[in-house]
């Protein structure tokens, strides 16, 4: 007897029941899956890892259009023209400027309006310093 009671602590040491669920049309059976305790913990780290991944990559892979200039549109203004103007401050061409201001800014047409405010793909820092130089 009690070599049934220490062969059962020794197994509750290093082993795990998992119970599922899992139904079969109406009827739902309840099964046991014994497994190791080193493999739980392998797979308890493996899904911690990805979330962890995934928040990384979701938090800082998107550009946060903070740092970005934007541009208020006036009367005449067009995304091409806005294109043209700032074709000196990108290293992009314009059909490319065209189409990142359309997709940063959730624009489905070249059509804008005056006084809507627009998001450029030159960095604040880029534009201002650009700017000083001018001025100066």
């Amino acid at each position: 007897m009690s070599t049934n009671i220490s062969s059962r602590k020794a197994l509750t040491r290093t082993f795990v029941p998992i119970i599922i669920k899992v139904s079969k049309g109406e009827q739902i059976f309840y099964e046991v899956i014994i497994m190791n305790k080193l493999s739980v913990c392998y797979i308890l780290t493996f899904i911690v890892s990805i979330l962890a991944i995934t928040l990384i990559v979701s938090y800082t892979g998107a550009d946060s259009l903070e740092n970005y200039h934007k541009v208020e549109i006036k009367e005449g203004d067009s995304l091409w023209s806005i294109a043209d103007e700032f074709q000196k401050k990108t290293e992009i061409s314009k059909q490319d400027f065209v189409k990142w201001v359309q997709e940063k800014n959730n624009i489905h047409s070249t059509l804008i309006k005056p006084g809507d405010l627009v998001v450029v793909p030159i960095e604040k820092t880029d534009f201002y310093h650009i700017e000083q130089i001018a001025s100066e």
